[in-house]
């Protein structure tokens, strides 16, 4: 018998270039993790925690909009309620559109069909945000002016439709990544009962991958709700509350780009923006993790059945 030199190590059973690797790894994962820390943290004090922060967290969410007033209003309200009128429209458009697209590209498409449409979505998610905004100014806001007879173009509906654009091709890799992972689990096994293939996707298909479909979701939201360039262009950009789809009105990300430029670091409403960047990344995470937990009921009770 040919005996073979042993390369591993007593430690685990892992060789020395191994726990090379996995150090980096775990030293890339406490570096992403810290720098996610710190950033909270670093919100936290620029938003005056401390005196008046209980103030400014009610004023964040309710309220106008007026810092040149006397006394100054910094109430957050509109763009709080913009922020989910153009995310909450995009969703709604981006969502089911980006599950068609992925079911189709999974199976249904042929593999010419699927070869062309996978690199398309990557070049999609690509674009850079201020072509979509141009792209939607020169286009929709013009048609949205003309047909609806208003004073300007720029409302949240037209914002929510061009944010959808750029949700999609996340949902839609997303979803067809969920879709084939569960055809190659149960398609030959379902298929050689005699079921037909509208059968298999109705009642075997959207049902098991539906946890990667609300994860495809908390992307494309996570997206909508971090987007500034894009909205900024096209919904309007006013600190009036919003009454409708066709109103203007100035998501929290616009409001933050278009204000922190021109205040004075340390004052009320140097705090009162860091304070809504605040909860809006906690809204983000919190989003993230609701997701991570209902996904993993989901699957709990799949497989529990």
């Amino acid at each position: 018998m040919i005996s073979q030199k042993d390369h591993s190590s007593p430690h685990g059973g892992l060789s020395a270039r191994d726990r090379i690797v996995r150090s980096l790894c775990l030293l890339f994962l406490v570096s992403g993790v810290g720098i996610l820390a710190l950033t909270i943290v670093y919100l936290f004090i620029e938003s005056g925690f401390g005196e008046g922060f209980l103030h400014r967290i009610l004023d964040c969410f309710t309220g106008e909009w007026r810092p040149l007033a006397t006394p100054p209003k910094l109430g957050m309200a509109h763009a709080w309620v913009s922020t989910a009128m153009v995310t909450g429209i995009a969703l709604a458009i981006s969502f089911p559109i980006g599950i068609g697209i992925g079911l189709f590209t999974s199976e249904i498409a042929p593999l010419i069909i699927r070869r062309l449409l996978t690199p398309a979505l990557e070049l999609l998610a690509g674009i850079p945000a201020v072509v979509y905004g141009f792209f939607g100014a020169v286009t929709l806001v013009r048609w949205f002016e003309n047909a609806f007879q208003l004073s300007s173009g720029e409302t949240l509906l037209g914002a929510g439709i061009v944010l959808s654009v750029m949700m999609l091709p996340f949902i839609a890799s997303t979803s067809g990544e969920a879709f084939r992972a569960v055809f190659r689990e149960y398609r030959e096994s379902v298929l050689s009962l005699g079921v037909d293939q509208f059968t298999m996707l109705r009642r075997v298909i959207l049902v098991r991958a539906f946890p990667g479909l609300i994860a495809a979701a908390a992307l494309g939201l996570a997206r909508g709700l971090g987007e500034t360039l894009a909205v900024l262009m096209l919904s309007g950009n006013t600190t009036a509350f919003p009454e409708s789809v066709l109103s203007r009105g100035q998501p929290i990300t616009a409001l933050l780009a278009t204000e922190i430029g021109e205040t004075a670091v340390g004052s009320d409403k140097y705090h009162m923006l860091f304070t809504g960047a605040l909860f809006l990344m906690l809204l983000v995470l919190l989003l993230n993790l609701a997701i991570s937990v209902l996904k993993r009921k989901i699957y709990t009770g799949l497989y529990a059945n």
